[in-house]
This record gives structure tokens, C-alpha cells and sequence, in this order.
């Protein structure tokens, strides 16, 4: 009987050492329980950080347009002041054909004048002039004009 409870206390150390390692695994495994929790936040730290990328990407492209708003919003400025610029010349196209015009009636003018010189060059000698003095009066009048 001795032999038994030797073989049983035998079986009982073995016993207490299999619950001894049983224990160390079930350590192991809540720490590896731990460290399957700290994988999935750091995936959703990843997950985070790609979105964070995208929104760092559409940041960048959202900089960028407003660079060109603000370069076609210069060109809207420019295009307005050529638009001014072009009322301008219309405007200077107009003076220039009121000037011919005013140069046109200048000629006119001078025409006029010079044919109510011959018109009284004409009246001049259509009348009969009893003396020389009018004639000469009518031919000075005539050539103080000119």
C-alpha cells in the first residue's frame, strides 16, 4: 500500500505540475488574448492613419483649386479691364471718325469760302461800276478775304 500512495502522490506531483503548466499557458493565452487586442487597435490605428492620409490628399487638391480660383478670378479682373480697355477704344474709334467728320467740314468750309469769293467776284462784275474806285473796292475786298 505504500507503493500505491508513493504512485499516488507521484501521480498528484505530476498532477500538480501539469496544473502548474496549465496555469503558465493560461497566462500565456490571456497575454496573447492582450496582444490580439493591441493588433486590432493598432489595425484601426492604421485604418485611421490611411484616412487621415486621404484627407491630408484631399486637403492638398482643395489648396490647389483654390489656387485656381484664385488665378481665374485674376483672369476674370483682367478679363473686365480689357473689356474697358476695348469700351475705350470703341469710344476712341468714334472721336477718330467725329474727327474726320470735323475735317471733312473743314474742307467744306473752305470750299464755301472760297466759292462766296468767287460769288462776289461774280457780283462784282456783274454790276456796272461807274467809277474805278468801286471795282478797286470790289477787287480789294475780294483779295483781303484770301
Amino acid at each position: 500500500m505504500l507503493t500505491e500512495l508513493l504512485k499516488l502522490s507521484l501521480i498528484d506531483t505530476e498532477l500538480d505540475k501539469l496544473s502548474l503548466m496549465l496555469t503558465e499557458l493560461l497566462k500565456l493565452s490571456l497575454i496573447d488574448t492582450e496582444l490580439l487586442k493591441l493588433s486590432l487597435i493598432l489595425t484601426e490605428l492604421l485604418k485611421l492613419s490611411l484616412i487621415l492620409t486621404e484627407l491630408l490628399k484631399l486637403s492638398l487638391m482643395l489648396t490647389e483649386l483654390l489656387k485656381l480660383s484664385l488665378i481665374d478670378t485674376e483672369l476674370l479682373k483682367l478679363s473686365l479691364m480689357l473689356t474697358e480697355l476695348l469700351k475705350l477704344s470703341l469710344i476712341d474709334t468714334e472721336l477718330l471718325k467725329l474727327s474726320l467728320i470735323d475735317t471733312e467740314l473743314l474742307k467744306l468750309s473752305l470750299i464755301l469760302t472760297e466759292l462766296l469769293k468767287l460769288s462776289l467776284i461774280d457780283t462784282c462784275l456783274l454790276y456796272t461800276f461807274d467809277s474805278a474806285t468801286q471795282l478797286s473796292f470790289c477787287y480789294s475786298s475780294t483779295t483781303a478775304t484770301t
